[in-house]
């Protein structure tokens, strides 16, 4: 079972060989496969590929798509499998700066990939129980959808689907019907596949 916390990145030069910059990182990834659709722990990062680990054990010659914070969709091969460990190829070299950035070039806050999602959830505020649907979700919160007058700053906590502890958080943003819950503590990756249904 999986047990990593999410944590910020931090970026540690391991590697020079060859000019290629290989860096310790702890991220969660979105991978897209034949199958459908993962999250990862990615560990390892260079310009031509990573290693990570997966919610379900990859196969060697696996071709996927691959999306972590500061790139884009990427499409590669799975070259080594150890475990739920594999290490990943990348079809063409990516500049990889962007993935130690806590903010794009336009000064936004570099986000983590994002989840879509279809399940239903109960919030709650102060003493209110609200039923929600969750839209898209990643390891620091929530996209929801409900019909409920939220101010942004409000504390409260959510259950999820598949888990038993609250996640407790406070809400971001709200327009409409939808609105953003940021989690207090980042999912980890065990229980972002159980709420994904793929862990």
């Amino acid at each position: 079972m999986l047990h990593e916390p999410i944590m910020p990145a931090a970026a540690i030069p391991i590697d020079q060989r060859s000019g290629r910059r290989h860096a310790i990182v702890l991220l969660v990834g979105r991978v897209r496969h034949a199958d459908g659709e993962a999250a990862c722990l990615v560990h390892d990062i260079s310009a031509n590929g990573l290693m990570a680990r997966f919610t379900a054990a990859p196969m060697v010659g696996d071709r996927l798509w691959i999306e972590v914070r500061g790139l884009p969709e990427v499409a590669a091969t799975v070259r080594w499998v150890d475990g739920f460990r594999g290490g990943v190829e990348f079809d063409t070299g990516q500049d990889i700066a962007g993935v130690f950035c806590l903010r794009d070039d336009h000064g936004h806050v570099a986000r983590t990939p994002r989840f879509t999602m279809t399940a239903s959830a109960s919030l709650r505020i102060a003493d209110r129980r609200i039923a929600v649907d969750i839209l898209d979700i990643s390891p620091g919160g929530a996209k929801l959808r409900g019909d409920i007058p939220l101010a942004a700053g409000q504390a409260g906590s959510i259950v999820l689907p598949e888990l038993e502890t609250p996640m407790f958080g406070t809400i971001c943003w709200h327009r409409e019907d939808r609105l953003g819950f940021r989690f207090a503590t980042p999912l980890t990756l065990a229980n972002l596949s159980r709420v994904l249904g793929c862990g």
